[in-house]
């Protein structure tokens, strides 16, 4: 090697090393289940008027909903149970139902179901969440209103459930 070749070469080994770090720290940042974003973001903010509107129509509505999860028992499935009340308490019936579940630790993860009326009012799916903790459940639901032949209610709402 020449005298005085040390030095290109040191810098040569820095930058290499320097370069396959970043990628490295880059390969880590993208796969890390715990970070999540939300998917369409930028429609959903240039559409946010429509999507405020949405929300209004659907809390108009005034149905009301309860979420739970059976408990968790190593090997087995646990069962959604969304529970949906029209706007005078009583159960409402008909509607079509599905959810995206989010573990809040591994929000990147996420699980969807659309759950079928076990009884009137009551909606269940098995969903196979494995991990206690707290959850987020956004649950869609929608009925033909009984009143307006041709106009579909929509109902979104998002809760959180504590699962054990």
């Amino acid at each position: 090697m020449k005298p005085g070749m040390g030095w290109p070469i040191g810098v040569g080994v820095i930058l290499g090393v320097t370069v396959i770090g970043n990628f490295a720290v880059m390969r880590i940042a993208n796969n890390d289940p715990s970070f999540a974003v939300e998917p369409d973001y930028y429609a959903r903010a240039v559409a946010f008027d429509s999507t405020m509107a949405a929300r209004q129509r659907s809390l108009d509505l005034g149905w009301g909903l309860e979420a739970s999860v059976d408990s968790l028992v190593p090997g087995e499935t646990p069962q959604l149970t969304v529970r949906l009340k029209a706007s005078d308490a009583s159960p409402l019936v008909g509607a079509h139902v599905s959810v995206v579940a989010r573990f809040n630790a591994r929000a990147n993860d996420t699980l969807t179901a659309v759950l079928r009326e076990d009884a009137p009012g009551i909606y269940m799916a098995p969903l196979a969440i494995h991990t206690p903790g707290l959850w987020e459940f956004r649950v869609d639901a929608s009925r033909a209103d009984p009143l307006r032949e041709g106009r579909l209610d929509q109902y979104e709402v998002s809760t959180r459930v504590q699962v054990k």
